[in-house]
């Protein structure tokens, strides 16, 4: 009995979610609009602020002791990976190439003198004491050669310099720095003939051009989105480059990172007002033509004998349009746009019939 009452609810449950959502007879009170075809969604209008990733500033400070010999770049110039920066001399790292290159030629002395004892030891003609202790001095002027070929590149020096240094026995008296990016001088600590300490902040260099986008968009739109999607701001592209995982349980919204595909001008941590739209193929509406049914968005469309309730997706909304898509809405349809309430209304009587 109770298995016949299950498959009489089933069936009633289902002849009701078959039943199409159609009010019928026309409504003179009621007034209905062509949808218009767009190929730009508006998403709406953000506050954005320029977010620069970690690897695209940069902090440079001082690798050793020394007085700045000479200044190549000013506060807020914009320059090019390589540049020149400036060039420090320092008399520390003379001393520090002065020993390097003096453990260099004591190292290659018994280097030689290790090579010129092996044979005699081996044909017995020197006691092996003596082979050892020139083994022993090897290596300890090796151990300490390695140890000051990787200080001086600690104190500021390339691995070119180093090995220059290494092949040539010559000392480099200055230390150049260059812009390890592309960007622009932000601050300047340091002026020629300045003497400076090891760590001393020097200059701070940061590539604005690579400023990401970073604005808190509402829980459904960025559902819609992906990395990897163009969007616009104005007219003017810009990349989804992620997206976040959590949302703020606040405002509901999601941070999503915008990266413009062209110059934007936007500084870090600088705050904008944006207008942001996607390109997409929609439908614009009127805002009084969408009404909600069993929690969706839905819109009644005229059709012979009346009226068809059908659902729709939202993509974007302004003040009075609402952009939206649905497999059921054409260019020549007729939305209505003044009565739905009623005939929700009318719809939901029907039901209750």
């Amino acid at each position: 009995m109770i298995k016949k009452l299950t498959l009489i609810a089933l069936i009633s449950v289902h002849t009701l979610m078959a039943k199409p959502l159609f009010v019928e007879g026309k409504n003179k009170m009621v007034q209905t609009s062509k949808p218009k075809s767009t190929k730009s969604v508006y998403l709406g209008s953000f506050l954005a602020q320029g977010h620069l990733p970690a690897g695209q500033t940069f902090r440079i400070d001082a690798p050793l002791e020394g007085v700045v010999e000479k200044l190549d770049v000013g506060i807020y110039e914009t320059i090019s990976k390589g540049k020149l920066l400036l060039v420090i001399k320092s008399p520390k790292i003379l001393e520090l190439e002065a020993t390097y290159i003096n453990l260099l030629i004591e190292k290659e002395y018994n280097a030689n003198e290790v090579a010129r004892l092996k044979p005699l030891y081996e044909a017995s003609v020197v006691a092996k004491k003596q082979y050892l202790k020139a083994q022993n001095t090897l290596a300890k002027y090796a151990t300490q050669t390695e140890f000051y070929y990787h200080l001086l590149q600690e104190w500021g020096l390339s691995k070119i310099q180093v090995k220059s240094i290494t092949k040539t026995k010559k000392p480099v008296p200055n230390i150049k720095i260059y812009a390890p990016i592309s960007g622009k001088i932000t601050d300047l600590n340091i002026f020629p003939k300045m003497y400076l300490q090891r760590g001393e902040h020097m200059m701070t260099l940061i590539n604005e051009q690579s400023a990401h986008l970073e604005v808190a968009l509402p829980l459904d739109i960025a559902k819609k989105l992906e990395p990897g999607f163009t969007l616009y701001i104005d007219d003017k592209p810009v990349e989804v480059e992620s997206i976040a995982a959590e949302v703020d349980v606040r405002t509901q919204t999601v941070a999503v990172h915008l990266l413009p595909k062209d110059e934007f001008f936007i500084m870090p941590n600088e705050k904008k007002n944006i207008k942001l739209f996607w390109p997409k193929n929609a439908f614009e509406i009127s805002v009084s033509s969408v009404i909600k049914y069993n929690n969706k968005p839905t819109v009644f469309v005229e059709k012979e004998g009346g009226y068809a309730l059908i659902y729709i997706d939202i993509l974007g909304r302004s003040s009075s349009k609402v952009y939206v898509d649905s497999p059921e809405i054409t260019a020549s349809s007729k939305i209505v746009i003044s009565g739905a309430i009623s005939l929700k209304g009318a719809l939901e009587g029907q039901s209750d019939d």
